[in-house]
């Protein structure tokens, strides 16, 4: 985590505050190399977590209140830890809460209160998981201060625990319908490696992304949606549906996610599905078996190959997903114009945000300046490009 970021955090502190952090916790973003809307359908994901994160500075307190400073936005956050509220929708202090609330009801009641400090750097809005980042940065934190249950090791084992905890708050309290996928990513990552994750057995994968490693390029479009306001959870929907008419022919045991399906089993039944809900399997079913491609070219230290999936991926999601953008096309054929480029796609749930990109990492620096030019060219906009690594998960500082 860069030094900056941290001492972003204690300054913010200690302005609010007038005291020194006791406690410092820390959690990057991360990107999806491959996977795009399967981790919900029980699917394959390919992900890295990026040098790019969240830092938290605090202290617990014998106050029965959490109050929340951060460096991004203006008003401070302060609620009862007896009477959680979740607050306005879309707000960042309704994630906070959500941690708060998911280790309440693992652990129960909270043994104190807390002050905290947070700064971060992973672009809002852009598909990044920087709510996941917040989340995984705060529970660390929280856990560390011994107000929330007890301080954990990290191990592989505790990491999973917490990131179905972090999952629950943000199911159940937030009110956004999201997988694993981001959450596993922000804590599981390592530097200079990918993340394969089957969804379904939880069976997992640490791979080496080569040596050197490509450089890993997020290419901001300046175009933000808000994750909650329905578009995310009307796609898990049309996919639920798919699962539905085959649990109505097979039996509820047979199927519980689009991944217990086949691509020969999805075209077998085209004419008797909807014509939205088939595309939208066709996606999932067809990624799933880019992901294994995927691990299978990083096993054989092919990211070119890799890259090549990524823009596959990247078709998939706008022709058979539908959630790509005008934006977000003129950002991938900029970067294909651009020298380094290997492959890449639209990142997180789509629809605005960003893209990720594999490239030539002696290449970064030019591929970053071609883009800009490309796609200022392309939509009058200045996009943000951020070149960043494979780095490692949350942890405790």
């Amino acid at each position: 985590m860069p030094s900056p970021l941290l001492e972003a955090a204690r300054a913010a502190y200690t302005q609010a505050f007038g005291l020194e952090p006791t406690i410092l916790a820390q959690a990057p973003g991360r990107v999806e190399l491959l996977g795009n809307h399967t981790d919900y359908n029980g699917g394959l994901v390919l992900a890295t977590a990026i040098d790019r994160g969240t830092v938290i500075a605090g202290r617990p307190t014998p106050e029965r209140e959490g109050q929340v400073h951060s460096t991004g936005f203006a008003d401070p956050d302060r609620f009862d830890l007896e009477a959680l509220e979740p607050g306005e929708p879309g707000t960042w202090g309704r994630y906070v809460r959500g941690v708060v609330w998911a280790l309440r009801e693992t652990h129960g009641p909270l043994q104190g209160g807390f002050q905290a400090a947070i700064a971060g750097d992973v672009p809002l809005g852009a598909g990044l998981s920087s709510s996941a980042s917040l989340q995984a940065a705060l529970a660390l934190f929280l856990l560390k201060a011994g107000v929330a249950g007890q301080a954990t090791d990290l191990d592989d084992p505790a990491r999973m625990a917490l990131a179905k905890l972090l999952r629950r708050g943000e199911n159940e309290f937030v009110g956004v319908q999201s997988g694993l996928l981001d959450q596993f990513s922000v804590l599981f990552g390592r530097a200079d490696m990918a993340l394969s994750l089957d969804c379904r057995s939880l069976e997992y994968e640490r791979l080496s992304l080569g040596t050197p490693p490509p450089a890993i390029v997020i290419c901001d479009s300046k175009t933000s949606r808000r994750l909650a306001d329905g578009m995310y959870n009307q796609r898990r929907a049309e996919c639920e549906r798919v699962v539905s008419f085959f649990q109505a022919k097979r039996g509820t045991e047979a199927v519980t996610w689009l991944r217990d399906l086949t691509v020969d089993e999805l075209e077998e039944a085209w004419s008797q599905l909807d014509t939205i809900g088939r595309i939208r399997a066709r996606h999932v079913l067809t990624e799933n078996e880019r992901v294994q491609q995927g691990a299978e070219a990083l096993r054989a230290g092919d990211s070119a190959r890799l890259g090549e999936l990524m823009s596959d991926s990247h078709s998939s999601s706008r022709d058979d997903f539908g959630n790509s953008s005008s934006y977000l096309e003129a950002l991938i054929e900029s970067a294909e114009e651009a020298p380094g480029y290997l492959g890449g796609k639209l990142s997180g749930a789509g629809w605005a945000g960003c893209t990720v990109n594999l490239v030539d990492a002696a290449q970064a620096d030019d591929f970053a300046e071609a883009v800009r030019h490309h796609y200022t060219k392309r939509t009058a906009i200045v996009p943000d490009v951020h070149i960043c690594h494979a780095a490692a998960g949350a942890s405790e500082l």
